[in-house]
């Protein structure tokens, strides 16, 4: 946390004990071939998913003043909710195979730190990637064509907070709040050869 040490305002560190918490879960995951040379031999559709859904409390989190804060704490980086699906699938053309495959990933609000920051916090959100890769039959060349992000969702990963709470220092006149988003919408080309 931000604080002030002899005049000057500086970094320390502070201890806190989380002695009890209470997570709980399940995951799903599920692999499917839905269709089988059905446009030539050698075609094929695949499904490829996985649910994931975590319950995450602090029963007991003793802050730096010594008093139980477990009831305003969150657990970090854990979403409640997880969820991605790719169907891909490929066929034979131009002396070689066609493999496309789309994927949706999505996760629930997320807390950059144990105490709720709304700045910071990132509310449930969805991704989109796609690629379609041909790659020769005798597989020592690929030439494909990939995005990611592809509705260019802007959404938060990290971030630092050091504005003024509790008679905290704010590193700053104005206090600071940093926020590090992912990747914005991608669209390449990849090229292999294999000797």
């Amino acid at each position: 946390v931000g604080c002030t040490v002899g005049g000057i305002q500086s970094f320390c560190g502070i201890t806190t004990n989380a002695a009890k918490a209470d997570i709980k879960g399940v995951e799903v995951e599920a692999n499917a071939l839905l269709a089988r040379d059905f446009a030539g031999a050698g075609s094929n559709l695949r499904f490829v998913g996985a649910l994931g859904y975590v319950d995450a409390k602090y029963k007991r989190f003793i802050g730096p003043t010594g008093i139980d804060v477990s009831d305003i704490r969150t657990f970090q980086n854990t979403p409640k909710w997880t969820l991605s699906g790719t169907l891909s699938g490929g066929v034979a053309m131009a002396g070689g195979s066609l493999d496309l495959s789309s994927t949706l990933s999505y996760r629930s609000l997320t807390h950059q730190f144990e105490v709720p920051i709304p700045a910071l916090d990132q509310p449930g959100y969805a991704l989109w990637d796609a690629s379609i890769v041909w790659t020769s039959a005798d597989d020592h060349y690929s030439l494909g064509l990939h995005g990611k992000n592809l509705t260019d969702k802007h959404y938060i990963t990290s971030g630092y907070n050091y504005q003024s709470a509790a008679g905290l220092s704010t590193l700053g006149r104005e206090g600071v709040l940093t926020a590090f988003y992912g990747n914005p919408r991608q669209v390449f080309v990849t090229g292999t050869v294999k000797f």
